[in-house]
């Protein structure tokens, strides 16, 4: 393990003073940091834009907020790389082997919407989730997430040897 990358449900308490996952993010942080570097993906930024450009506050001054939120917490920013691209062609590969979308015409693009052959269970992960996945694999970083990621360690079975999800956060808490 070279360190850890938050997924976008980590990164959210920090950015919210009174959200219930704020004290168990900021407590493992706080424990990281003497061990390991903690990052967030540009995927995760992407998200997190997403949510500034529809968001209550000003667009400018929702962007400001989480730059501070990533510098204060002594994140590090991990750019998409041609690394983190052979990765996440590998998995999607993987992933399109397993639900059947090898050379199906005018299939569904999207992982979200692929159902599985045998079970008929939707996949019910994102593009983002993939391009993460991707980065904690490409760098060898534990993913702190709340997500599981189940469909995806499922689909790669054996490939999911360098995936280490956890979460920072209590299972009992909502």
């Amino acid at each position: 393990m070279d360190g850890y990358l938050l997924d976008t449900n980590h990164l959210i308490p920090l950015l919210r003073d009174h959200h219930p996952h704020r004290t168990a993010v900021l407590k493992e942080l706080a424990m990281a940091s003497t061990d390991a570097p903690v990052y967030v993906a540009t995927a995760t930024l992407a998200e997190l834009e997403v949510g500034c450009c529809i968001g209550a506050k000003e667009r400018s001054e929702a962007q400001t907020e989480i730059r501070e939120v990533i510098r204060g917490n002594r994140l590090s920013v991990l750019e998409f790389t041609k690394h983190t691209a052979v990765e996440y062609g590998a998995l999607k590969a993987v992933l399109m082997r397993k639900y059947n979308r090898e050379g199906v015409k005018r299939a569904a693009k999207w992982p979200e919407v692929w159902t599985s052959p045998d079970k008929g269970v939707t996949l019910g992960v994102d593009e983002f989730d993939l391009l993460v996945v991707s980065h904690a694999i490409e760098r060898r970083l534990v993913l702190a997430t709340t997500d599981q990621m189940l469909r995806i360690l499922e689909g790669l079975n054996s490939g999911a040897d360098g995936l280490n999800v956890i979460s920072w956060v209590p299972a009992h808490v909502p």
